[in-house]
């Protein structure tokens, strides 16, 4: 299920639960905490990546209140504007991808795929079997 927008104040709530020591800042063991809470069952590799993403680059090890919204913001514009693109393509807005509309977003995307290619991708993104990509297994496959 594609997470709920939430507000600022919720942001912040759960940075301060997530944040155990109360050190205002969240380190990686309370990233990854606050990850499977939310059950996000990602690899070790991935949190870390996630916790670059939060801290920067040339981060300090610590995600600041400011830097846990600032990037909460991001995620919420990048998974809204995935909503926007798989709207636009879903257009018997039956709220699923069929193998012909996965195929125009591929085109979209500036390639061309087989009908091998594209059935192979429909495979690996539809994780309920049903033949046809849900939003969230949409967003699964582009995450």
């Amino acid at each position: 299920m594609a997470p709920k927008k939430k507000s600022v104040n919720e942001w912040e709530e759960a940075f301060k639960l997530a944040d155990k020591d109360g050190s205002g800042t969240l380190e990686k063991k309370e990233l990854t905490e606050l990850l499977k809470e939310g059950s996000c069952n990602m690899p070790e590799s991935q949190i870390d990546n996630v916790f670059v993403y939060f801290d920067g680059p040339e981060g300090d090890q610590r995600i600041t209140m400011e830097e846990f919204i600032k990037g909460m913001r991001n995620i919420e514009i990048f998974i809204g504007r995935l909503r926007s693109l798989f709207d636009k393509f879903d257009t018997d807005k039956s709220g699923y991808l069929d193998s012909n509309e996965l195929r125009k977003v591929m085109e979209f995307s500036g390639h061309k795929f087989t009908d091998s290619e594209i059935n192979d991708i429909l495979k690996g993104a539809d994780s309920s079997g049903d033949g046809k990509i849900s939003f969230d297994e949409f967003l699964n496959a582009c995450t």
